[in-house]
């Protein structure tokens, strides 16, 4: 009995296992302009991605993807894009986020797929050949 109970505590201690580990994962506020390095517009997806690098500008390390509601031709022969106020989807921490009620990031974010690997150097290729 008291092994078991020991057991118990132990594991409650260490977050419970994977479920309450994945509880306390938050996502943060999207990152200030300043951290953004390229805005693409995903014709695949029809998303436009905001990429960001907080830590190393090298190294995109959060994505955001907002629906576009329209696209707007320029006289100039540039595009414009009216987009959605929030986000829908977020790539931070190796994992894809899902906001389905695309209010912005207030705690109510569910993790869409875990230990995804978001690959820039396509998105960042366009970015740079505009």
């Amino acid at each position: 009995m008291r092994k078991a109970l020991l057991c118990t505590v132990l594991w409650l201690g260490t977050g419970g296992g994977p479920a309450c580990a994945e509880d306390l994962r938050m996502l943060p506020l999207i990152p200030a302009d300043e951290f953004r390095i390229a805005e693409v517009f995903d014709n695949r997806l029809e998303l436009f991605l905001e990429l960001y690098a907080t830590k190393d500008p090298q190294v995109v390390d959060y994505v955001t993807g907002r629906k576009v509601i329209s696209v707007i031709p320029q006289q100039n022969g540039e595009t414009a894009y009216e987009l959605a106020p929030h986000p829908f989807l977020i790539w931070w921490g190796r994992a894809l986020w899902k906001d389905p009620e695309e209010d912005g990031i207030n705690g109510n974010e569910v993790i869409q797929e875990d230990n995804v690997i978001f690959h820039a150097n396509p998105y960042l290729r366009i970015y740079r050949d505009q």
